[in-house]
């Protein structure tokens, strides 16, 4: 979304090259094109690799490695938070700590409740708190690396939503066996999810069933920033994490890559946590995901294209796996509106049946490879085809910021760090200025679709419509969050009177037996 003068003038200014310079429009549109088709079309062919079988966590032959498990937190709800880490203090095994890293929460009623709960379940737990401190989550992962035990060989990296199963570094250290591997990465799975929001959790899925595993066959795994275990060494061995991209996990696993490190990526369900409960905070959440994979691409392309630590079928891998949550829809979806425009207004021009075709092929291009790739993987999962349609609606209806968020990174790189909110009562404050820009949009395509029939076009309606089309189903994705909040406040209800840890595999608790997840 344009929001500084600066990007509302650079938008301005491309519009205005798009109507009065057919040269401009061609090029732009053709450049389009090539990149859409070459991104989109190499993750329809690399997600058809076949993920290997959950490989077995080797048997730990020697004494327990100490692992300290970090848990970054700033403005959490307590109940949630206490629930975590009632649930790290049943792990099963000997040789960890558990620091809570509470960084630049002013309000005290949100921290004390938890650094009781730290003391109480005694002397493995430490609570930090620390104000005035840069960097977000990777500033607070930083400052909290020499706090740890001088004897941890493992970071574990677990968010304040999360709880995990008693197994869970019997099997993180399991993967991390060979003594190259610097990071092991789990799934993120939830628990806020029933069949009423299942478009929106398959969505999520898409991402681990598909790209990630992906990422494991090919040597490029990112990190996801949650229930992550860090080799100490390697990450000592490339300086920490980068504080200066919104997506600091991602970045580090590329930089282990080309560092020589090997990164894991174990698909098997250790822990879960809850999805965003309102519409406004889900979009933040993919917003964050697309803009700061834009930004590591923009500041890493050369090394990930010529670095010789990578083998090229990494290149490609890494390229796959950082755009996963890119497309290239503005600029053909702002040609067709301004197509249709023209002869309304009195320019006309001898290329702008050829623009047409072109815009309206990118868009036809996009929904046809994008439902291909989230059919191939989803189907593999033993997803119904009524789930796939769900799920491709979901990221449909997500498409705004999916084609904006890299663009804005061309020009303007920076980009503050959007929390993911996780307070019931904040629920769903700004859903309305998000439903406002997609009536706008939709109302512009849907406008564009009949300028274009009363000039006597057949085929560039239809283009517009199936824009149209991706906006209306904006509105399912609202509807599916209204039910995640709903669920997520049943969930609140009991949270911590009937709370009990994940089981570990094999065990099965009752209140476990009927749940429905993203598998």
């Amino acid at each position: 979304m344009l929001r500084s003068p600066k990007e509302i003038v650079s938008g301005a200014l491309v519009a205005a090259g798009l109507i009065l310079s057919p040269v401009v429009h061609t090029v732009l549109l053709s450049a389009n094109l090539l990149v859409h088709l070459g991104v989109l079309g190499l993750q329809v062919v690399m997600t058809r690799i076949r993920r290997v079988p959950p490989r077995a966590p080797a048997r730990i032959e020697r004494a327990e490695p100490f692992v300290s498990i970090l848990v970054p937190a700033h403005n959490e709800p307590p109940e949630i938070l206490v629930a975590t880490l009632r649930s790290l203090s049943g792990i099963r095994w000997s040789a960890y700590e558990v620091l809570v890293v509470d960084n630049n929460t002013a309000d005290e009623s949100l921290w004390r409740p938890v650094e009781a709960e730290c003391r109480r379940l005694g002397p493995r737990f430490r609570f930090l708190h620390v104000e005035g401190l840069k960097g977000f989550k990777a500033g607070a992962m930083n400052w909290a690396r020499p706090q740890a035990d001088p004897r941890a060989e493992f970071l574990f990296v677990v968010d304040a939503d999360y709880q995990v199963r008693r197994d869970v570094l019997v099997r993180a250290v399991g993967h991390a066996a060979d003594p190259r591997v610097a990071m092991v990465q789990f799934p993120q799975d939830y628990r806020n999810i029933t069949p009423s929001n299942r478009g929106v959790a398959l969505d999520y899925r898409h991402f681990f069933a598909g790209h990630m595993a992906m990422a494991d066959r090919l040597g490029c795994v990112p990190s996801t920033g949650t229930l992550t275990l860090l080799r100490v060494q390697a990450l000592r061995s490339v300086g920490g994490f980068d504080e200066s991209v919104v997506t600091e996990d991602a970045e580090l696993g590329l930089r282990f890559a080309l560092e020589g490190w090997k990164s894991v990526f174990a698909d098997e369900p250790v822990g879960n946590g809850l999805m965003p409960h309102s519409l406004e905070d889900l979009r933040k959440q993919r917003w964050r995901w697309a803009f700061g994979n834009a930004q590591i691409l923009r500041r890493n392309l050369g090394a990930i294209l010529f670095s010789p630590a990578l083998r090229p079928i990494q290149r490609l891998g890494w390229i796959v796996v950082l755009t996963a949550w890119f497309n290239f829809n503005l600029i053909p979806s702002l040609s067709l509106v301004l197509l249709s425009l023209l002869p309304w207004i009195g320019w006309t021009s001898q290329v702008q049946p050829y623009l047409l075709v072109v815009s309206g092929f990118t868009v036809l291009s996009y929904f046809l490879l994008r439902f291909l790739t989230l059919f191939q993987i989803l189907i593999r999962e033993g997803c119904s085809v009524g789930d796939v349609f769900s799920a491709f609606a979901t990221h449909a209806g997500l498409g705004w910021i999916f084609s904006t968020s890299w663009l804005k990174c061309l020009w303007r790189p920076d980009e503050p760090f959007l929390r993911t909110n996780k307070f019931l009562g904040a629920r769903l404050g700004g859903d309305w200025r998000f439903g406002i820009v997609e009536i706008v949009t939709g109302s512009l395509y849907l406008s564009s679709a009949g300028l274009l029939i009363a000039a006597d076009f057949v085929i560039a309606p239809v283009f517009a419509l199936l824009m149209f089309c991706a906006r209306l189903a904006f509105w399912w994705v609202g509807v599916q969050m209204r039910r995640t909040l709903e669920i997520t406040e049943r969930l609140a209800e009991t949270l911590i009177p009937d709370w009990n840890p994940l089981p570990a595999e094999g065990e099965v608790l009752a209140e476990d037996q009927g749940t429905s997840t993203t598998r």
